[in-house]
């Protein structure tokens, strides 16, 4: 009797017949397998540059215009006002209006105190659950220190 013996297979022949599956897999899924589809320009095809209109260019182009920044008038109801209101959105007194994208350390901050100062100002606020239109309580001022 004959004893069968079994060989493992030689890796690289392995990783190049999986390798062409998968190009072959791939080039299927692709269109690439060379059939009627592609000579009739239909599937896979670009657009031919020659068959897309186009704008025509100008025949001569626009004069420049410059605009001159004192010749502008503003928009009626656009004027900023001349000083802030306390207690609006934003704006730094006694008492504080959130705004949106505000927190306890950026109003700090604005309004030249520490977000601490702002906490102990406020103890029944969350600083992580604030909302644009909450009014909150502003510390005084703290004074700068000196050298």
């Amino acid at each position: 009797m004959r004893e069968t013996i079994m060989r493992r297979p030689n890796p690289l022949l392995l990783f190049l017949s999986s390798v062409a599956v998968a190009l072959l897999s791939f080039l299927a899924g692709c269109g690439g397998g060379g059939g009627d589809d592609e000579s009739n320009g239909e599937i896979g095809q670009l657009t031919n540059p020659k068959d897309v209109p186009s704008a025509s260019p100008w025949q001569q182009p626009p004069d420049v215009v410059i605009l001159d920044p004192n010749a502008i008038t503003p928009i009626a109801g656009s004027e900023p006002t001349a000083t802030p209101v306390a207690g609006e959105p934003g704006v730094c007194g006694p008492k504080y209006t959130i705004a949106s994208g505000d927190t306890f350390s950026s109003v700090a901050e604005k309004c030249g105190t520490s977000t601490q100062a702002i906490r102990d100002a406020n103890p029944g606020v969350d600083p992580l659950t604030i909302h644009p239109g909450d009014v909150i309580n502003i510390p005084a001022a703290e004074p700068e220190p000196s050298p």
